[in-house]
């Protein structure tokens, strides 16, 4: 215990969005080809409101010594802003790159500081610094300013919500269980394996992210299964006037071996979500099947002696606040149609599932980051910047080539505001000044000059050596149908010896969100064939084994319509629920059906398992609440999904599942 303490301080964290990314993707490479041609990483817009109508010589100072501050800090690549020799400018030319506009008749400045790699937290927040000394309010967005705020909200995460989430489980157990201390001891188990995963992730030197954050949750939610159901049956023994040992000899011999069996299920439904061809989820599978290993030996081995030798409990059982007793007026025909409604439900709702998610989704919109990309986007037009990176073998300023671009560049600007390089150097050759320079010498030599000046940022746009370009788009909308037509607006493109990729975080966000739908069907499969084995190793009969899997795969169809039907997204976080359910929904069934097969009466195994069931489902929901009161959507949505998943699960597995064995077992003795 104290080594798992002491581990949990030397955990790390990780706030990187490239968690989320899939591990082959092509949209990814040229993310990465365009950086280091660019020599460029992390981009982040900030906007400055002045508010005021005029700029005044205190106002401008401030905006030109932030300007130049910024282009001084180590690690920062380039600064767009309209600061040029040390004054403000906004000539035509530079209102390309950013500008002073007008909005609500109030000066609005724009600065766009790009990382030659990746901005730190310490980094921000000294950026944010040099923003509050101007005395002016701000806007900030973009990929390090998010993982930035992200460190913040693990650690708020971290601090609180394990916490949270056991009281609210202990308080649902205790209103039913009646017992301080019976709960403490169904809770126990689970607790020590999520404290025992955190240490050992620490020790090893794991990180934590906003996804591998809840595995604690997670743990201590589903680890709580096993021991509600010991500790539930032991007291049923202990009431029946069975002496400590005998009670735990008689529990282990009922339950002990689907305990098993639904620690297995409950870390397969996890595992399957290896997969899933993304980092983030891979880790939270790791995490949370390990955690639920730990809590099923502890509840295997140091509950039963905890119970014989250390805690004593009143022999007499009070009749708990739940017993069920009322859905047993479900069982046949009333189960069987509700279960066809839920079915025909979930149909309707499978054509209207959206795979939308991009970093911005992952924010509620109360949140400083939500609020900063709106204001952002209502103001300059877009707040999520993405690329149109451009190499040609030969010349990148050819003609034709810039034609092309061009013709490009304008059916692009319908999604939002597009920066061209070539829009810059035409503006600027256009200048009275340049003409008497461009009789004098080729326009190459004049745009390689201009490439090289550090007051303009072109040479972070544009490479003569390279023949490369940098576009930059910033949408006013991002989702799924304006992502897919600016792709195909690129894959349409037929310019010969020339390769055009369209990328940025949002567009890589996309294609993950594309194969979920696919990643989704490999880890069912996967789970559903873990939980058929797993059943028939304990059954060893098919019948019992597809009629407990008949309330998993409803479940799981009304999920999935659920999600068509509530507006939600399918999304990398959404998806791992199904799998989930999976593992913890054939629990249910397997606690039922193997008192009923063990029995062979339906109505004394529902008698055993439903109070603990029904329990653990209420627990379960209830506990992942904690989740909601998080920062972040994708915890939201999570929560949502566990609650529907679970309450559907247990009132199916004692409805359907019922009904379903009472006839099998009464062909059988037929």
């Amino acid at each position: 215990m104290l080594l798992g303490i002491a581990g949990i301080f030397q955990l790390k964290l990780n706030p990187d969005m490239m968690i989320f990314m899939p591990n082959k993707s092509e949209v990814k490479d040229s993310f990465d080809k365009m950086n280091e041609v660019f020599k460029s990483g992390d981009e982040m817009l900030i906007v400055l409101h002045t508010q005021k109508d005029s700029l005044d010589e205190s106002t401008s100072n401030s905006i030109v010594t932030l300007s130049d501050t910024l282009k001084s800090l180590p690690g920062i690549a380039y600064v767009m802003s309209p600061v040029m020799n040390g004054e403000i400018k906004d000539s035509g030319f530079m209102s390309e790159i950013s500008s002073l506009i007008r909005h609500d008749g109030k000066w609005e400045v724009f600065m766009s500081v790009v990382a030659d790699s990746s901005l730190s937290r310490k980094q921000i927040k000294h950026i944010e610094s040099l923003i509050i000394n101007t005395g002016m309010t701000y806007d900030i967005s973009g990929t390090s300013f998010m993982q930035k705020r992200l460190i913040d909200f693990i650690i708020q995460i971290l601090f609180y919500l394990p916490f949270l989430a056991i009281g609210l489980i202990f308080f649902v157990f205790r209103m039913q269980m009646r017992s301080f201390k019976a709960t403490f001891m169904s809770v126990l188990p689970a607790v020590v394996g999520a404290l025992w995963t955190l240490g050992l992730a620490g020790w090893i030197g794991g990180k934590v992210s906003i996804i591998t954050a809840i595995a604690p949750i997670f743990t201590i939610i589903i680890g709580s299964a096993d021991g509600l159901h010991f500790v539930s049956h032991y007291l049923d023994a202990r009431a029946k006037g069975e002496e400590k040992k005998k009670a735990v000899g008689s529990t282990l011999a009922l339950v002990g071996i689907p305990m098993i069996i639904t620690t297995i299920t409950s870390i397969g439904g996890f595992l399957s979500l290896l997969l899933m061809d993304t980092n983030a989820v891979r880790e939270l599978a790791i995490f949370t099947s390990t955690g639920i290993a730990f809590a099923g030996l502890a509840t295997w081995f140091i509950l039963p002696l905890f119970l014989i030798n250390k805690v004593s409990f009143k022999a007499e059982r009070t009749e708990p606040r739940i017993s069920g007793a009322g859905l047993k007026k479900l069982w046949g025909w009333p189960a069987l149609l509700i279960t066809i409604i839920l079915i025909c439900v979930s149909i309707f709702g499978y054509s209207k599932v959206k795979t939308d998610f991009n970093q911005l989704s992952m924010f509620k919109k109360s949140t400083d980051v939500y609020q900063s990309a709106e204001a952002i986007t209502e103001i300059h037009g877009g707040s999520m910047p993405s690329y149109v990176f451009i190499q040609h073998d030969n010349d990148i300023l050819d003609k034709e080539l810039k034609t092309e671009i061009y013709q490009f560049t304008d059916s692009l600007s319908q999604y939002g505001k597009v920066i061209s390089p070539y829009d810059v150097v035409d503006k600027i050759l256009s200048q009275p000044m340049m003409r008497m320079l461009r009789m004098m010498s080729p326009d190459q030599k004049i745009i390689s000059d201009l490439i090289a000046q550090e007051n303009i940022p072109l040479g972070h746009m544009l490479d003569l050596k390279q023949n490369a370009v940098k576009i930059t788009i910033l949408p006013s909308e991002i989702h799924h149908e304006s992502l897919s037509a600016m792709k195909q607006m690129v894959s349409d493109i037929q310019i010969p010896n020339t390769s055009i990729a369209i990328t940025g975080m949002s567009f890589i966000m996309d294609e993950l969100n594309q194969n979920m739908v696919n990643n989704l069907k490999n880890t069912l499969i996967m789970a559903l064939g873990i939980m058929f084995a797993l059943l028939f190793i304990t059954f060893r009969k098919i019948v019992p084994v597809l009629i407990s899997l008949i309330s998993i795969l409803v479940t799981s169809s009304f999920l999935y319509g659920f999600l068509g039907l509530s507006g939600m997204s399918l999304t990398v976080m959404t998806a791992m629920i199904f799998s989930i359910t999976v593992g913890i929904g054939v629990d249910y069934a397997i606690h039922l059906t193997s008192v009923a097969l063990k029995l062979q009466d339906v109505n004394l195994a529902f008698n055993y398992a439903a109070r603990p069931i029904m329990t653990n489902a209420l627990g379960l929901a209830i506990g992942m609440t904690a989740l909601m009161t998080t920062p972040l959507t994708l915890h939201l949505h999570i929560s949502i999904m566990m609650w529907i998943s679970m309450i559907l699960s247990m009132f199916l597995s004692l409805s359907l599942l019922p009904t379903l064995l009472r006839a099998y077992l009464k062909k059988k003795r037929a």
